[in-house]
């Protein structure tokens, strides 16, 4: 299974995102009226879609031209051209946003990469493109995903917690006043085989070697219906 696959089906299989996700979002920050940027909206660009219900308006950027048609479709579909705005940019610099200083009231992105969000030349770039709010929806420390990861590469709870301390700690470098919330999702796979090739592409990369795909398989094979997804928000407010 490749990664869009893999994402839509993960989607697909929580059945709490839009009443855990999407309230603990909205109960960081308050969206009315303002004016957003979104990093990585994915091709169903599902938060945007719901959040645009609150927010002025939103820009998703993408650095992936499939993804912006799939974004296109959606905005299309849902009849939300005046409220979304897909973006193609493929910088020349690493992180480097298309965009002024303080442009959005809030800019916000959601399950991206660690090695993405806790990289400080793109926390650099969010701070200087937002007006007032940050907010990061992360892969939890909670949940059943470090431990998977943990029976290949251990002590993935140590580094997620590492990693959720190098964010907070950036942001309040540069003036933000920051907070954290923590929750779960439960998943609904389907089948052993549906759980297994989600979490090689999405936890490993496809890249597990036959004796890893054991412990792996045994990990997962108790979990088909009940996987514990965790995630955070970390969100700051600049003070003036």
């Amino acid at each position: 299974m490749e990664f869009p696959e893999a994402y839509a089906t993960i989607v697909k299989r929580s059945v709490e995102r839009n009443t855990k996700e999407l309230p603990t979002i909205l109960s960081c920050l308050d969206f009315e009226s303002l004016n957003c940027l979104e990093i990585g909206a994915g091709p169903l660009a599902r938060l945007a879609a719901k959040i645009s219900g609150f927010a002025k308006h939103i820009f998703c950027i993408e650095n992936n031209k499939q993804t912006i048609k799939a974004i296109e479709k959606v905005i299309r579909e849902q009849g939300l051209e005046k409220k979304i705005t897909p973006v193609f940019y493929s910088p020349p610099i690493p992180y480097k946003l298309p965009f002024k200083d303080k442009e959005f009231d809030i800019v916000y992105g959601a399950w991206l990469p660690h090695k993405t969000a806790t990289n400080p030349e793109f926390l650099d770039e969010i701070t200087r493109v937002s007006r007032k709010h940050i907010l990061l929806v992360m892969p939890g420390i909670k949940g059943d995903e470090p431990k998977l990861v943990s029976i290949v590469r251990p002590g993935e709870l140590e580094r997620r917690m590492q990693y959720r301390k190098q964010i907070k700690t950036y942001l309040e470098s540069k003036g933000y006043d920051v907070d954290a919330k923590d929750e779960i999702l439960r998943l609904d796979f389907q089948s052993e085989i549906e759980i297994r090739d989600v979490f090689y592409c999405m936890a490993f990369k496809n890249e597990l070697t036959e004796p890893q795909k054991e412990k792996v398989n045994k990990f997962l094979g108790s979990r088909i219906h009940n996987f514990q997804d965790g995630f955070y928000c970390v969100y700051g407010t600049r003070i003036d």
